[in-house]
């Protein structure tokens, strides 16, 4: 301990005496909205064993957990990279039956390439399993409103979409899974003329490739829904079950919270790759990325009956700098 010196790794963060204090009652704030809905808490390890991390069949899950040999046992473990999986084993083992709702939060490792995201987030978050209908997603939305709400943003901006959709479209064209890893990120960064070349280059037929770029082209307020389904009948893709759901969810949520904007949005796969329909996130002013996200999976199969589950997430630190910032500038 004689080199002063205090280096910090990048992505990573120290909380300091009053910044520990402060980001203690923050967690106990989000509790509380937790409870409120009657969410029960619980407390999963940051190490576990691969199968209890990796339970989501998620390739991104599978790029992003570290994983080492236990010296005990000389089995492979890991450090979790997301507390999701491990709270579908956790209903799996409690409650696989009924429905069911479990509330998280704490450390989560995400090796990460760029220099502005954060490699060790305090991950915080709420799931329902057992989903079967609307009114469960849109208790989930409303529970990832409220959390952020605690960053004291005014204007918020719940953008939602069906990525089954999108994902359909990218099984139709039969390509391998390099392919397909290369054109999801042009998808998220709606680069048209990438997309294009990219597809033409993979001789995928113009009708295909005007289906996707239309797809990505239309976004914004509820009127947009119509035209989504003007495109998809167009091109026989149709899909009305996931359309009306989503009409249904957009609407509740706009009138349950005035202040709140909704934005549809077909065409963002910036979520972990284990999402199957519904997804949404939420958005705040001057901040570069969702805040929060979530939507719908299948936490696991049993019988051959699939589990199916919504959840949301966000990285609490996000929240805690967004509320000390603004208490810089009162």
């Amino acid at each position: 301990m004689k080199d002063r010196n205090f280096f910090i790794p990048g992505g990573i963060e120290y909380f300091m005496p009053g910044d520990a204090e402060a980001f203690d009652k923050l967690r106990e704030k989000v509790k509380k909205v937790f409870s409120r809905y009657k969410y029960t808490h619980v407390i999963p390890p940051i190490v576990d064993n691969l199968p209890n991390l990796l339970s989501l069949n998620s390739n991104d899950l599978d790029n992003q957990t570290v994983s080492f040999i236990d010296s005990e046992s000389g089995k492979q473990i890991g450090l979790r990279s997301d507390i999701t999986p491990q709270i579908a084993k956790i209903d799996y083992q409690l409650n696989h039956k009924n429905l069911s709702r479990f509330s998280y939060m704490g450390d989560i490792f995400r090796s990460t390439k760029s220099s502005f995201d954060r490699k060790n987030p305090y991950q915080v978050g709420g799931e329902i399993f057992g989903c079967n209908n609307k009114n469960h997603d849109i208790e989930v939305i409303s529970l990832m409103i409220e959390t952020t709400m605690l960053s004291g943003q005014k204007s918020l901006v719940v953008e939602i979409g069906d990525v089954s959709i999108i994902y359909k479209y990218i099984s139709s064209l039969s390509l391998s899974k390099i392919e397909e890893s290369k054109l999801i990120p042009m998808i998220n960064s709606k680069n048209i003329n990438e997309i294009q070349t990219f597809l033409k280059y993979l001789k995928i037929s113009k009708k295909q490739i005007e289906l996707l770029t239309e797809l990505i082209r239309i976004n914004g307020d509820f009127k947009c829904i119509k035209e989504i389904k003007s495109i998809l009948k167009k091109f026989k893709f149709s899909d009305n079950k996931a359309l009306s759901d989503l009409t249904y969810i957009a609407n509740k949520i706009s009138k349950k919270y005035k202040t709140v904007s909704i934005n549809i949005d077909m065409s963002n796969l910036y979520n972990l790759d284990y999402q199957t329909s519904l997804s949404f996130s939420v958005f705040v002013p001057n901040f570069r990325k969702a805040i929060a996200t979530g939507g719908r999976y299948v936490a696991y199969t049993e019988d051959k009956t699939e589990r199916l589950a919504s959840g949301f997430s966000l990285d609490l630190k996000d929240l805690f700098f967004l509320i000390k910032e603004d208490s810089m500038h009162v």
